[in-house]
């Protein structure tokens, strides 16, 4: 008989079986070592007490790994990873976990859940659907090569992010980012992030916070949007394949902008949230 528990006891070393074997008939398979897992689970903001597992003669045979964080102005969890193991698929196993883990979110004062699926995936979207979700955005995922941008480097200005002040970004236009790039994720590894910056009469016109590693784009405000795009440019002269992730379809002159510069999409997704209810 299976059972449902939290994973914070687990050990990240069974998680990484498990979830490599639940990826393992993918189109795309997921193999991760127990440090790749350790460092994207840091990186996502991952919660094991508020992550749970399915077992089965107490061997992990399924998980939903949760992030949690204030997003919107309320305490919720993004769903960073679900899988079940291939031979326990199609026995109710996902819908008795899910409803486990929803009350269990609950009892600690969780009032959404938000993930993310690509628009493609019909049979996620529908199966999300009749656990309640919704769709709530549509997201952009682009990407960018690196390139001879002729910038004027000495208007773009760089910083750690921990170092800078984020009420100075108030008067901006700031593109609502997706719970991964919402800034209380983004300063559980500050560390990790730049921001770039324009200003004039010392007033920041645009911004960009970029992963100090990889050059891939967290956040994006502007005053000014070709003071913007001069910041792209510049962001792309130094990285190559560059990711620009999860810019919501509404902001169309920001869309138009990374165009401009030669990004190009490579996914199209849906953010989708549950409003958690007590199953009396």
């Amino acid at each position: 008989m299976y059972k449902y528990k939290c994973l914070k006891d687990t050990s990240y070393a069974e998680i990484t079986d498990c979830l490599n074997l639940a990826f393992s008939d993918y189109a795309l398979p997921i193999q991760l070592t127990q440090e790749q897992l350790q460092t994207r689970f840091t990186l996502s903001g991952v919660d094991k007490e508020l992550s749970y597992g399915a077992f089965l003669e107490d061997k992990l045979i399924g998980f939903i790994i949760n992030a949690c964080c204030v997003y919107n102005g309320e305490k919720v969890v993004f769903d960073v990873g679900t899988g079940i193991v291939p031979e326990h698929r199609g026995k109710k196993v996902f819908t008795k976990l899910f409803s486990f883990a929803e009350q269990e979110l609950l009892k600690q004062g969780v009032k959404k859940y938000y993930l993310e699926v690509l628009q493609e995936n019909d049979n996620a979207i529908q199966g999300y659907k009749k656990q309640g979700f919704v769709i709530k955005r549509e997201l952009y995922v682009l990407k960018s090569s690196k390139t001879n941008f002729d910038v004027n480097e000495s208007i773009v200005k760089y910083i750690d992010l921990d170092k800078f002040d984020f009420t100075k970004l108030d008067h901006c236009v700031c593109v609502k980012p997706s719970f991964e790039h919402s800034t209380n994720i983004l300063k559980i590894n500050i560390k990790s992030y730049d921001i770039a910056y324009t200003c004039k009469n010392q007033k920041i016109t645009a911004f960009c916070i970029f992963s100090k590693e990889t050059g891939h784009v967290m956040q994006i405000g502007y005053v000014d949007i070709c003071e913007l795009k001069v910041i792209i440019q510049w962001l792309m002269t130094k990285f190559n394949n560059i990711i620009i992730k999860n810019i919501d379809k509404d902001y169309a002159e920001v869309l138009e902008m990374f165009y401009s510069v030669g990004a190009i999409d490579i996914a199209k997704q849906f953010e989708m949230v549950k409003d958690l209810e007590l199953v009396l």
